[in-house]
């Protein structure tokens, strides 16, 4: 039996509350987008766990219409305060999409599938409602990497559940571990059905170039051998993928 979705996250997670964190993780995803999509004209784009819709309003402008998609209530309250124009949410099951098949052009998917019951479901929904040739920006953590990035605490993710439970009752940071992390492979499992772009270096370029020039410049300067063979243990991964427009399916 699947374990039933966690309740009331948004409420227990000050980093997902954090409207600067939020915004710096919009400006990132749309960077990727822009650099590395070709993000169709007038296209519908929905933002899968959109928590409080700080990231989804941030994306509208490339965009017709923005869905943005959330189980949590207390996360869709809050994104009513910041509705825009072309903007709207809806409560619902991210392993049971509300949308038609090839209803939508662009999916975000940051930070989701960790939480997600059945994160098989979660990417066979995805591919369902996206149009042939339809595009996802996907982010979300690496098993390998051996701070759990949740609650920062080491190895939490490496322990058997009732030891991840205790370790994190007894750091006070809450009373059940729920978040279910792959490593680089497990998570290629899941995306069979799409072809994907991995950009997780050239985020992490970005992302130290944007804090820091000194490190940027001296990380952009490490051969592309170095980078790759420390890409599986990555903190997080970046990929776009794309539904095929043909399917032998």
């Amino acid at each position: 039996m699947k374990q039933p979705y966690q309740s009331s996250f948004y409420l227990s997670s000050a980093q997902v509350r954090d409207p600067h964190s939020r915004q710096e993780k919009a400006e990132k995803i749309m960077w990727a987008l822009t650099r590395y999509a070709k993000l169709p004209p007038h296209a519908v784009c929905l933002d899968v766990g959109c928590a409080s819709g700080i990231i989804t309003s941030a994306l509208s402008p490339l965009f017709r219409t923005t869905v943005g998609l959330d189980y949590d209530e207390f996360a869709l309250r809050a994104a009513d305060h910041i509705a825009r124009q072309r903007v709207r949410f809806v409560r619902g099951d991210a392993m049971h999409l509300p949308f038609p098949e090839g209803a939508i052009d662009v999916v975000i998917c940051a930070q989701v599938y960790e939480h997600v019951p059945d994160a098989q479901q979660l990417f066979n929904e995805i591919y369902r409602v996206l149009k042939p040739g339809g595009i996802v920006f996907f982010s979300g953590p690496n098993r390998l990497f051996p701070i759990e990035p949740h609650y920062f605490l080491p190895f939490l993710h490496w322990l058997p559940r009732p030891l991840a439970n205790f370790y994190l009752q007894i750091s006070g940071r809450g009373k059940q571990y729920y978040e279910r992390s792959r490593d680089l492979w497990g998570l290629k499992k899941l995306m069979t059905r799409f072809s994907i772009l991995d950009i997780s270096i050239e985020v992490l370029q970005y992302i130290y170039l944007s804090k820091s020039r000194r490190w940027g410049k001296l990380l952009r300067c490490l051969p592309k051998v170095v980078w790759k063979f420390f890409l599986p243990f990555f903190p997080n991964f970046n990929w776009i993928l794309y539904k095929p427009i043909s399917s032998k399916e």
